[in-house]
Parts: structure tokens; sequence; C-alpha cells
């Protein structure tokens, strides 16, 4: 109490004290705002002071296992392992090395980053969180909890994917000023001499308008897709009448070597189901998609450092990247179809081809979701995971946590090599084509500057405060998350497709009739989540 005592005399000290009777008003109210202040940072000081053993010892063990010494002597048993003749000596040898450089420290290093806190005035000791700032740790924890999380029932995943879209939509919903009507602007490549219809059309639309014009455009291509998928592998006759011997993949090759090594069998399949247990384990696809949802928060909320970036640059980036590497896996499994590796492929996939083409349409909008037979160049996983890993790295702006996301994403695509789900090329040029084409986009994203009087800059009359929360705006605000969780744990795989053909019908009546919304960004996301849900 004395401590506080003090800093309320300096405090008031501090204020100019009035010179005329009159003011004497106007210093107490300044006193009287500035007294609770005082009383927080002291309690936010002796709180500082009490946890900064425990969070720097934490700091300090973290930055210790993840420094480079403990890398070198990860990969030192890894090489020493190969002069061994002991076959478990080499398999512990093995198990020890390269579990930690592929699992154990791109897990801590993600919790570096988290922990990286500010205690005491400063930046955290470590050097990983320099760039990136909180946004870097609250989209560093997203990822690790969802790993964690991932050990917990689907359904409870489901219902907190589901209820967090439907809190963060009215939380924006309150916290974000909405326009009161979408203007439109030009940008500086297009012009009034443009010819092209398409461009000026699209110059006329505002950002998040381009943000749900390619979402449609994402749904429609992944609709084209699988049916696509379908026709090949019907029209592929070896396929249908057998399994044709698949061509050699060098890098399965070396992966079930590998294999074998570390978990000491004598048979490549018999590693298999530790390896399934691993992926499963760490799923780093929806560690990816669960920090893909807080980058948007951040952005959206802004949260963490001040950036010029928003949620919709952020997702008209991504979608329109995903588009484009879809368009280009369907081009490249048409036109030079590969064998599956997977014996008896279409028999486990496909019914036999029918003779009336309005079956062919039926089967064909059924969701693929669980692969075709010669849909392989490129990985449709890899572009997913390849897209999403791009936007929550470059949102985060942290070199630890890219590399760590990285190194998971490489070990998921190794051990989807091994099972033979795809050829090694193809989940090595599904990733490589990915990060070129986000690069190439990059410009649309950069587009955002041009919209920022509906972001930041805001004129005042432009806007209006959203009106207050009632039944009827809770209820219209949970029907997309309600309907998305259904969608995940009821609805039948093969009626999922349905389901985004209607949401999408339903995003683009409200474009058309109101412009882009708030709702209408919330339905968006709402429609993303059960697409990647059903999908991945």
């Amino acid at each position: 109490m004395a401590t506080v005592r003090k800093k309320v005399q300096s405090a008031s000290a501090s204020l100019p004290r009035p010179q005329h009777e009159g003011n004497d008003k106007r210093f107490r109210g300044q006193l009287k705002w500035k007294l609770p202040r005082v009383i927080r940072d002291n309690f936010h000081g002796q709180l500082k002071l009490k946890l900064f053993p425990v969070i720097g010892a934490a700091q300090f063990v973290l930055e210790t296992m993840t420094c480079t010494p403990f890398s070198i002597a990860a990969i030192a048993l890894v090489l020493a392992s190969f002069c061994i003749g002991d076959d478990e000596l080499q398999s512990t040898l093995m198990k020890i090395g390269m579990g930690y450089l592929w699992v154990v420290k791109p897990l801590l290093s993600t919790l570096t980053i988290i922990c990286d806190i500010d205690l005491g005035g400063k930046e955290g000791n470590s050097n990983s969180t320099k760039k990136g700032g909180a946004m870097a740790r609250i989209i560093a924890l997203s990822f690790l909890m969802s790993i964690i999380c991932n050990q917990f029932p689907k359904w409870l995943s489901a219902f907190v994917a589901c209820g967090g879209l439907f809190a963060f939509g009215l939380a924006s919903r309150q916290l974000v000023p909405q326009q009161s009507k979408s203007t439109a602007f030009h940008s500086p490549a297009s012009s009034n001499h443009d010819s092209n219809i398409l461009q000026k059309t699209w110059s006329r639309l505002s950002l998040k308008e381009r943000t749900a014009v390619g979402g449609i455009v994402l749904v429609a291509t992944l609709l084209i897709e699988n049916f696509i998928i379908w026709v090949v592998s019907a029209t592929y006759q070896p396929g249908i009448d057998g399994s044709p011997d698949p061509l050699q993949d060098n890098g399965r090759i070396v992966m079930e070597k590998l294999a074998m090594k570390v978990f000491n069998v004598d048979a490549a399949w018999k590693a298999k189901k530790a390896l399934q247990k691993l992926r499963d384990g760490l799923s780093v696809e929806w560690a990816l998609v669960s920090s893909l949802g807080a980058s948007f928060v951040c952005l959206e909320l802004r949260l963490g450092k001040s950036s010029q970036r928003t949620l919709s640059g952020l997702a008209l980036h991504a979608l329109l990247t995903l588009a484009a590497a879809r368009m280009i896996r369907t081009i490249s499994f048409v036109l030079t179809v590969l064998p599956s590796q997977v014996v008896n492929c279409y028999a486990h996939h496909f019914p036999p081809p029918p003779a009336e083409w309005k079956e062919w349409l039926m089967v064909g909008f059924l969701p693929n979701s669980r692969g075709g037979c010669n849909d392989l160049i490129l990985s449709g996983h890899a572009t997913v995971t390849s897209t999403i890993a791009c936007a929550i790295t470059s949102a985060a702006s942290n070199t630890s946590f890219s590399i760590a996301v990285w190194t998971l994403i490489a070990l998921d695509y190794s051990i989807e090599s091994y099972q033979g789900l795809h050829y090694s090329v193809d989940m090595w040029l599904g990733c490589i084509v990915t990060c070129l084409l986000w690069q190439l986009t990059k410009p649309l994203e950069i587009g955002r500057a041009l919209d920022q009087p509906q972001h930041d800059n805001v004129k005042r009359e432009d806007t209006n405060r959203p009106s207050p929360l009632n039944a009827t705006i809770v209820a219209m605000y949970a029907l997309p998350p309600t309907l998305a969780f259904v969608i995940l744990m009821v609805v039948p795989e093969a009626y999922v497709n349905y389901f985004l053909v209607g949401y999408s019908v339903w995003a683009g009546v409200i474009l058309l009739r109101s412009g882009f919304t708030h709702f209408l960004q919330h339905l968006l996301l709402c429609e993303l989540c059960f697409g990647l849900g059903a999908y991945l």
C-alpha cells in the first residue's frame, strides 16, 4: 500500500495545479481518471514480479532445448546410427535424433514463441519474436492448442470451432465499425480505357466484395475438379480392370528404408500403424486451419502489431492462390494419367462406369474427400496445406514459427508418400507450385491499401455503429455455424457438396442485394469451416 500511495502522490504532483478556482473541478477530474490507472499498473507490476522467475526459467529451458548445439547433436546421433551394427541400438538412436528434429524441436520452438512474453518492460530473451509480436504468439498458441485438442473427440473439436465462429462473428460485429454503404475503388492497374469488361467490373469491386467473389470462384473450381476426378478414373481402363503396375517412386523407397530402420522391422508395411498414429496425433492440417482462424481474428480485431493487412486481403490472397493451384492440378492429371499405387483403387472408390450421362453427373457430384485414384499430379492435400501455411506464416512474420510449421508439413508429406497415397513428386510439386502462386498473387493483397478508406481512415459519415444485439441478430448469427456443426457431424459425406452450393448461392444473393456485409463475411467463414472439414 505504501508503494501505491507514493505512486498516487507522484501522479498528483505530475498534474498541473489549477491556477484559478474554476479549474479545480477539471484538476480533480484528471486525478480521478489517473488514479485507477496507477493502481492497475501497480497490480500488473506486482504480478510480473511474481511470474518473472517462472516464465523466465521456462524461457531459458526452451531456448536451451531449441538451440543449435541440440540440433547438431541430434544430427550426429542419426549419422552415428548408420555405423552401428546392433539393430535395436540403431533404432533407438534414430528415434531420438529424428524425433527431436522432426517433432520435438518444432513443437518446442512454437512453445518458445508463446512464452516470449514482455516481462519487466522488455521483450523476452529469445530472438524469435523480434518480428510478429503479439500476433505471432496468438497464432502460435492456436497452432499448438489445436495439436493438443486433437487428442479429444471429433465432435468436441467441431463444437469448439463452430462456437468460436459464432463468438467471433458477434464480437467483430460489435467492435469493428461497419460501412453504411460499400464504396468501390479503382486500382492503378485499371482505367477507363480498359477494353476488358471483366477488368472494369473487377476494378469497381471493393476488397471485401472481391473476397466474396474469390470464395465463390474457389467453390466452383472444387466442384469442377471433383467431377473431373471421377471422369478421369472412370475412363482409365487399366485401373478399372485391375491394378496396373505403379511407377517407380524413389522418394517412397527411401521413406520405406528409413521406416524399417527407425522402427526396427523387417518389412516396410509393419511401420504403417506407428506412422499413422504419429500423423493422426499431430494432425498438422487442423493445426494449420486453427492458426488460419487465429490470423483472421487478429487482423479483424486489430490485435498485435499495427498493420495495414486486413482479414479480407489475406482471405482473398489465400482463396485465389488455392483456386489457381486447383486449376493447375485439374489440368495436370487430365493431361497425363498416372497409375495409382493403391491396389484395386477404382473398385474401392467408384462404381462401374454408367451408361447414362445423368448418372455420370450424379456420381461426379459426390465429394471425393478421401481422394480419387488417378488425380495424382498435383496433390490436392499439398495445395490446401501449403496455401494455409503461406497465409499463417506471412501473418505471424516470425522466422522460428515458419521453420516449425514447414518442418511439420514436410513430415506430414513424407508419411503420405510412404503410405503410397501419392507419389512423392505429387507432394513436392503441390507444395512448390502453391508457394510460387502465393508470391505471384501477392499484389492482390497489396491492393488493400486502395480500400483503406473502408478500414482504418474511414470517414465518420461513411460509417455507422452496429445496432444493439437482440434475439433476432443473435439467432441470425447462430444459424450458419450451427448448420456447419450439423454438416460436420451428422450429414453424410455424399451430401456435403450440396451444402457448399447452398451456402455459395446464399452468399451470392446477399452480395448482389446488399454488397459485402458483415453477415456475409460470417457466412463465408462458416462455409470455409465445414468445407475444409469435409475435404481435409
